[in-house]
C-alpha cells in the first residue's frame, strides 16, 4: 500500500501488531485511507512525524505534535463532503483504535483522539422479536423433539424469561441458580458485569425436575458445572447456534431466529406481561434506559428522544 500514512512506521506497526479482527482491521484500513488522502490534500509529504507535525511560522525549529484540532478539520471535512454520521462514527473509531495503539506503544507523545467524542450516531436495532405465538411453537417443537430431558426446551424458555445473552447462557454453571429465591447470578459472558435476574415460579420448578434428571447428573457426578452442557462441556457457540436454528425451522418459523432474538423477544415479553420499563431495563441489565426502550418496538421514538437530550 501506498501514501504517507501506509509507508509510514506508525501504519506498519499498528498493521503488523494491533489485536483486533482481521475483519475489523480492512474496515478501519479504509477508513484510514480517507485520512491518508486527507492528510495528502493538506499538502503533507516526505516521512511522517505525529511528535513534529504542526510547524510554526515565527519559529520554524519548532514543532508541536498532531492536535485535535486538526482531527477537527478532517471531520468536518468529511461533513462537507456529504458523509452520513454512521461513517463519520466508524472513521473516528478507526483513528482512536489507530492512535490509541501508537500511544500505547509509545511510538507518539501525544494522542490527538484521547478524549476525541464519537459523532452522535445510534444503530437502529431491527425489531426481531418472536410473537407469543411463535414463542409457543419453538417451545412446542423443543419439547416434542426430547420429551423426557428436555433440555433445548428448558434452554429456550430460560432464554425468552431472563433474556441472558448467548454467552451468558453457555458459560452459567449451576451454582449461580438460586432455584429457591429463584434468582441467577450473572457474571461471566461478554459486557457482563456481575448481576442478577428473576425467574418465575413455574421455570424456577421445571429446572428443579431437570438438575435431577439422571442425563443431567450424570455429566454433574463426572465434574460439569454448566447448567446447560453438550457432555459435560459448555455448548460451542456454532453449536448453539445450528440448534436454534433447526429448532426454528421443525417449529415452522419462517424467519431466522438468532439467540439475540430471543433476548429482543425477553423484553416484548416482560413489557406484556406488565412489567415497567425500569423492572425490563433490570431484568436485561442494560446500563442506559434508552437501550431498553429501543428493545421495546413500540417506543422507538421515545429512545431516539431521551438519546438526543442526554
Amino acid at each position: 500500500m501506498e501514501g504517507i500514512l501506509f509507508e509510514s512506521h506508525y501504519f506498519r506497526h499498528w498493521q503488523d501488531n494491533v489485536n483486533i479482527s482481521s475483519g475489523s482491521k480492512q474496515v478501519y484500513i479504509i477508513r484510514l485511507k480517507l485520512f491518508q488522502d486527507y492528510l495528502e490534500s493538506q499538502g503533507f509529504e516526505g516521512k511522517l512525524d505525529f511528535d513534529k507535525f504542526h510547524g510554526s511560522r515565527d519559529y520554524p525549529d519548532r514543532f508541536l505534535p498532531i492536535q485535535e484540532s486538526f482531527i477537527d478539520r478532517f471531520v468536518h471535512f468529511m461533513q462537507e463532503a456529504g458523509k452520513p454520521d454512521s461513517s463519520l462514527s466508524i472513521t473516528v473509531s478507526a483513528l482512536k483504535n489507530f492512535f490509541g495503539y501508537l500511544s500505547d506503544m509509545e511510538l507518539i507523545c501525544r494522542n490527538p483522539m484521547e478524549d476525541y467524542p464519537l459523532p452522535r450516531y445510534q444503530r437502529p436495532i431491527k425489531n426481531s422479536a418472536l410473537s407469543k405465538e411463535e414463542c409457543l411453537a419453538l417451545l412446542h417443537a423443543a419439547i416434542k423433539k426430547d420429551p423426557f430431558f428436555r433440555q433445548d426446551f428448558v434452554m429456550i424458555w430460560f432464554m425468552l424469561i431472563t433474556g441472558l445473552r448467548i454467552t451468558e447462557v453457555r458459560l452459567l454453571r449451576r451454582s449461580k441458580v438460586d432455584l429457591d429465591n429463584r434468582m441467577v447470578i450473572i457474571n461471566e459472558g461478554q459486557k457482563t458485569d456481575s448481576n442478577s435476574v428473576s425467574i418465575s415460579l413455574s421455570l424456577a420448578l421445571e429446572l428443579q425436575r431437570y438438575v435431577n434428571h439422571p442425563s443431567y447428573l450424570k455429566w454433574e457426578k463426572q465434574g460439569s458445572e454448566y447448567l446447560f452442557n453438550r457432555k459435560g462441556k459448555a455448548f460451542p457457540y456454532q453449536y448453539l447456534l445450528r440448534k436454534i436454528k433447526k429448532l426454528c425451522k421443525e417449529a415452522g418459523l419462517s424467519k431466522v431466529v438468532t439467540p439475540h432474538d430471543l433476548r429482543r423477544t425477553a423484553g416484548y415479553l416482560m413489557q406484556a406481561g406488565g412489567m415497567n420499563l425500569i423492572e425490563v431495563q433490570r431484568q436485561l441489565r442494560h446500563r442506559i434506559l434508552a437501550t431498553t426502550l429501543r428493545y421495546i418496538p413500540p417506543l422507538e421514538d421515545l429512545a431516539r428522544i431521551l438519546e438526543e437530550t442526554s
